[in-house]
């Protein structure tokens, strides 16, 4: 394979950073111009070119992202409320019995519908089982044990730390159940692999609680994704993307304020580094709606 071919195809691989219609209206045009600019004797583009390349695509995918006909407050909260459903029912849910794991069949359904009912926009049908949940994950502090009787199909919690992602999820779906305007955005069926991926996990892991590998890549992770809703901030020009990271890291500062003296210095460093980046992402946001 010649020099410039095998350049002009890995600068094709690069484009595929950008979404498909974006290279069918500019792909060519942008091959060309690569093209003309390069090294006749260069096999691989730059570096620089490289990173280019990427974050412009990035940046395409993002703008390309916001939903249509939605004010940017709901599509970020949205987001930011299938973020912590889907994270929620991953380290909630048991698929693989396993011993002093129980597999609950019915909150498990219940956890799936819930979380589909979010991505398609079905807000009236996901906040009565988002509630549902919340009441059953809160039972014996809300509820008081036995002062009302609910059905034992989920999992009971005496901290709130450990309740209030249920709450966090009815409280964002009231408020979109309640604003006036058309439905809300369909999301990407992508957002199952979230819990997908931590199901599989126990197959691996039996002893699924306290696991050191997925601790740490969940950890990184997050850190990976809030670094790309800065980014995308950037890109979109308006707050949706700090919305929705914020939306998600409440449950996680619930828990470090409720276990303040369990957390070391590179807990506080973690927690620390969320909170800045999503921080960082309100100003940016703010910033660049000032220069519009």
């Amino acid at each position: 394979m010649s020099a410039t071919a095998a350049l002009e195809r890995r600068y094709r691989n690069l484009l595929r950073a950008y979404p498909k219609v974006y290279r069918q209206w500019h792909g060519e045009e942008l091959i060309g111009t690569l093209m003309a600019a390069s090294d006749p004797e260069a096999r691989r583009p730059a570096l620089r070119e490289t990173f280019a390349l990427i974050a412009g695509g990035f940046a395409a995918r993002a703008r390309n992202a916001r939903a249509a006909g939605a004010p940017w407050w709901v599509d970020g909260l949205q987001l930011g409320v299938l973020a912590v459903a889907t994270t929620t029912f991953a380290m909630t849910i048991y698929v693989w019995p396993s011993p002093g794991y129980a597999v609950r069949p019915i909150w498990t359904l219940g956890a799936v519908v819930l979380m589909v009912a979010i991505i398609r926009g079905w807000v009236r049908l996901a906040l009565p089982l988002a509630l549902i949940a919340a009441l059953e994950a809160s039972r014996l502090l809300v509820l008081h044990g036995d002062a009302w009787q609910v059905a034992d199909f989920g999992p009971t919690y005496v901290e709130a730390s450990n309740m209030i992602p249920y709450w966090v999820i009815v409280a964002g779906l009231a408020v979109l159940a309640v604003r006036p305007g058309k439905g809300l955005p369909v999301r990407s069926w992508a957002w199952l692999l979230i819990p997908a991926l931590c199901w599989g996990f126990q197959f691996v892991y039996p002893y699924y609680d306290g696991m050191l590998p997925w601790m740490l890549f969940r950890a990184g992770v997050e850190v990976l994704v809030l670094s790309a809703a800065l980014w995308a901030t950037v890109a979109v020009r308006d707050a949706r993307w700090a919305l929705a990271a914020a939306v998600y890291l409440i449950p996680g500062l619930t828990y470090l304020g409720e276990n303040l003296s369990m957390h070391g210095r590179k807990g506080f460093a973690y927690w620390g580094l969320l909170t800045l980046l999503v921080f960082a992402s309100f100003v940016v946001a703010r910033r660049t709606r000032q220069k519009v």
